[in-house]
């Protein structure tokens, strides 16, 4: 028999150990890939990190889907979704904005432009992308996408169709394979995925949530991993013309990479991947979503240009630098924000709903 995968609690919560494994290593490799736009001899090497949000997007599938299951009402997925991300993310934004603006105002970094106020104003909403907004940061497209996975899941939820979620999700993800593969310079299908960007990454996190089925023991196994596979094979197919790996990997690298993302899942829900847990993984997997929000525009505009200005080597600039202080920075966001903001906000909130329930 197999062993289960790890579960220890944390918060009250059960915790997967090999999910916040994978998570720090997602995390880890994203921020590699970005150090490496620096020095495109390195980035040979690395630009396979640039798939580490599919990963992200599967763990996402599995996560939500274990978590709608563990409550009872839409306000507390709202509650606890608010009050998981929004500190955090509101921390590296304004973090990010003071970047910018030390970078415009004092190091002569892009003069001729503006500081971006009205696109920080916006993107403290997250949903920055539907009101014509730029990311301040490069890893914030990604919020966007995950933001609309939770909203079609609550609704499934609120609605009591998350049995049938992935039913209603499968037509949905074949529909944007259909279009990027016979109809993609139509007006619909340019509207469909521009109106919709989660329809670009949607076969990833149906997987995710056909892998917590398998995880979680439900009925029709073998029809679980059948549409697993349809899902590796849709999302393989959406590559060419949606996303943005494919412009630093090539369609065969990224069916390589894809399938070992597929493996280390199937490992997982099988109990085979228990060798990734460490003390370092795990660490990296707490501080993952912090690590993930700050890097980007830190690392590659300001800290190691700057370095390697002032005559530090590229390599030490980037690892023995900009790695730590991102770390270090992201785990200060995380214990210090992240985890006594999510507690407190939970506290309060839910006091909040229930009060209004109880005078409804």
């Amino acid at each position: 028999m197999n062993a289960a995968p790890s579960v220890k609690k944390d918060d009250s919560i059960s915790r997967i150990r090999e999910l916040d494994s994978l998570r720090g290593i997602a995390a880890l490799i994203v921020l590699v890939f970005h150090f490496s736009l620096l020095n495109p001899g390195f980035l040979a090497f690395t630009k396979f990190g640039v798939t580490g949000v599919d990963l992200f997007f599967i763990i996402s599938g599995f996560v939500i889907t274990m978590s709608l299951e563990r409550i009872q009402s839409g306000y507390q997925f709202l509650v606890n979704r608010f009050s998981r991300l929004y500190p955090t993310y509101w921390t590296a934004v304004i973090f990010t904005f003071g970047i910018i603006c030390i970078n415009k105002l004092f190091l002569g970094f892009e003069p001729q432009h503006a500081i971006p106020t009205r696109d920080f104003l916006y993107n403290l909403t997250m949903f920055q992308y539907y009101f014509g907004v730029k990311d301040l940061d490069g890893p914030y497209w990604t919020m966007i996408i995950e933001m609309l996975f939770y909203l079609v899941m609550g609704y499934l939820f609120v609605t009591k169709s998350l049995k049938s979620a992935v039913a209603i999700l499968i037509p949905l993800t074949l529909l944007g394979t259909i279009l990027t593969e016979f109809h993609w310079f139509q007006p619909f299908s340019m509207a469909y995925f521009k109106n919709f960007p989660l329809a670009q990454s949607l076969p990833l996190f149906v997987s995710g949530i056909l892998f917590y089925r398998l995880f979680a023991k439900e009925r029709n196994f073998v029809l679980n991993i059948i549409l697993i596979i349809g899902c590796y094979f849709l999302q393989i197919l959406l590559f060419t013309k949606t996303g943005r790996a494919n412009y630093y990997i090539s369609h065969s690298e990224y069916k390589a990479v894809l399938t070992v993302y597929y493996g280390i899942f199937f490992l997982f829900v099988f109990g085979k991947l228990k060798f990734i847990v460490n003390p370092i993984t795990l660490f990296l997997g707490r501080i993952s979503f912090a690590l993930y929000l700050i890097h980007q525009y830190f690392s590659i505009y300001f800290l190691i240009p700057n370095l390697m200005k002032w005559g530090v080597n590229y390599y030490i600039a980037a690892f023995l630098i900009a790695l730590p202080v991102c770390i270090l920075i992201a785990a200060g966001i995380t214990f210090f924000i992240e985890k006594p903001s999510e507690k407190w906000l939970k506290r309060n909130l839910y006091r909040l709903m229930d009060a209004i329930i109880i005078k409804k």
